[in-house]
Formats: C-alpha cells, sequence, structure tokens
C-alpha cells in the first residue's frame, strides 16, 4: 500500500482487512445475540500479534536483547506469522469450548478471517511469481562503470530500491551494511532511485556505510519494471537469477536474517511481504 513515496507492507495491509472484516463480522453477531464476542475476537487478535512478534524475537535473541527497545519497534517486518496463526486458533478453540452460545459467531468469524488471510497470501505469491527474473540490463555505479544486474547471476541475489530522502531507507542501511558484510555469499545491490552519486556518496560517508554494488537508476526505469510503488522495497532473486520473495517497507538485520533463511539461500518459495 503507498501511501505518499513510502510503503505500508503488504502483510499489515493485509492483516489491517482481516481485522476490519473480522470485526465487522463480530459485531453482525453482536447485534444479534446478548452475548457478545467482540471483546473475545479483540483479545484473539492481541494474543496472535504478541506471539508472532515474541516468536520473531525469541529466534533471533541475539540481536534484540543488546538494543531491548528495538523488541517494540514492530515497523522492522520481524513476525513469525505462523506461530501467531496458530495461537489465534488455540485462543478461538477455548473461546469455543468455554461457551456454547456464541460458538457458532465464532466458528464464522474465525474461518472467514483463516479463509481471508490464506486467499490474500496465496494472491501475494501469485503475484510475485508473475513478475519474472532479474533484469538483464545494465546501471552505472558511483564510480561510473557500467555494471550488467544479470552479471549477478550464479549467487543468491538481494535487490534494494532506495533514496536517500527516504527515512525508512535511512532507518535499515546499517542493518543492510551489517548483514552484506556477515553474507559474503549473497550478493547486495543498492539501487538508488534518481539521486546524483555525490548526493548519494555524502549519504554514505555521514552515516559511516560500507556499501557494494551502489547503482544508479536516473530515471528509475528498473524499479518500474518490477512495479515498485514506492520506498524502500527489497526483493529477494535465487542464484538463478528468479524472483522468489519481495517486501515492501524497512527491514531490521534480524527481518533480512529471517528472509534470506527462508527464501532463495535456503531454496524458499515464492512470497511477498
Amino acid at each position: 500500500m503507498k501511501i505518499g513515496p513510502l510503503l505500508l507492507p503488504y502483510t499489515a495491509l493485509l492483516l489491517l482487512i482481516v481485522v476490519t472484516i473480522s470485526f465487522a463480522i463480530a459485531r453482525y453477531f453482536d447485534r444479534r445475540n446478548e452475548r457478545k464476542i467482540e471483546t473475545s475476537i479483540t483479545i484473539m487478535f492481541i494474543v496472535a500479534v504478541l506471539v508472532a512478534r515474541l516468536a520473531f524475537v525469541l529466534r533471533y535473541q541475539s540481536l534484540y536483547l543488546s538494543h531491548l527497545l528495538t523488541i517494540l519497534d514492530i515497523r522492522d517486518g520481524g513476525w513469525d506469522a505462523q506461530s501467531g496463526v496458530i495461537a489465534a486458533w488455540v485462543v478461538a478453540l477455548v473461546i469455543w469450548q468455554r461457551d456454547r452460545t456464541i460458538r457458532k459467531a465464532v466458528a464464522v468469524t474465525v474461518g472467514a478471517a483463516s479463509v481471508l488471510w490464506l486467499a490474500g497470501t496465496v494472491l501475494l505469491i501469485t503475484s510475485t511469481s508473475a513478475q519474472g527474473s532479474m533484469p538483464g540490463n545494465a546501471l552505472r555505479s558511483l564510480n561510473g562503470q557500467q555494471v550488467a544486474l544479470s552479471d549477478f547471476h550464479g549467487k543468491p541475489t538481494v535487490i534494494n530500491f532506495w533514496a536517500t530522502w527516504c527515512p525508512p531507507c535511512q532507518k535499515e542501511m546499517p542493518a543492510m551494511a551489517q548483514v552484506q558484510a556477515q553474507r559474503p555469499d549473497v550478493n547486495f545491490v543498492f539501487i538508488n532511485q534518481g539521486e546524483s552519486p555525490q548526493v548519494i556518496q555524502q549519504f554514505l560517508a555521514a552515516g559511516r556505510l560500507a556499501l557494494n554494488n551502489v547503482l544508479l537508476d536516473p530515471a528509475q526505469a528498473t524499479a518500474r519494471g518490477f512495479s515498485v510503488m514506492g520506498y524502500p522495497t527489497t526483493l529477494f532473486f535465487d542464484a538463478s537469477g528468479k524472483l522468489v520473495y519481495q517486501h515492501m517497507g524497512p527491514l531490521s538485520e534480524a527481518a533480512l536474517l529471517h528472509r534470506l533463511d527462508e527464501t532463495g539461500t535456503q531454496g524458499g518459495g515464492s512470497l511477498v511481504k
């Protein structure tokens, strides 16, 4: 979802849609029955979100415990969706067992939420699969050399579309630099959108960022080829150059490592979030 030049990740948008429709269904049943389920559905979603976040934090606790406040920064893309869905179903089952009078309402509401989540996920997977492979066009580097994106075939590749004026891009760049240094088995390519080499070099120098493979996309043609709607957007390709994952919005170090584990570096499937 685009908000000006910035982005709301697809996963957050999908969750917002599921929650909105679920509460609409809950209110419908509330109007027809004396026993209310809206509070129960609220508890279910709160538990699901907390479990999804905590499960992810525990998996990458070494990265979060050194900076405890980062646990609260839920914008970093760090969620364990599977754990959250399981937690939601456990809470729904407890509610269903405790009160026979609301069983139908709970079953319909939770069932609709599950179908919507599954359908949205499948749609996002299909959307990514349709976008194809890494383009073969050439871009200029900061020192003016021509670099063909096809040259990065042979290893998993992460392409990040960014700009120095973009606050979420600024936020995630230290994490990108850190993971690039940690993972020489993965190509990291940073395609800047419409800015001059001087502006980019000043930004990198000010942030003490040692980034390799910074390329220029002055007309933003490469970004348009992947229907990039805003920044930052990060694309994950497997070693053959096939697009396997697309993330819209900033990534923390933990979230970036998680995506690498789930995608081409480990033979994962195609997703969009």
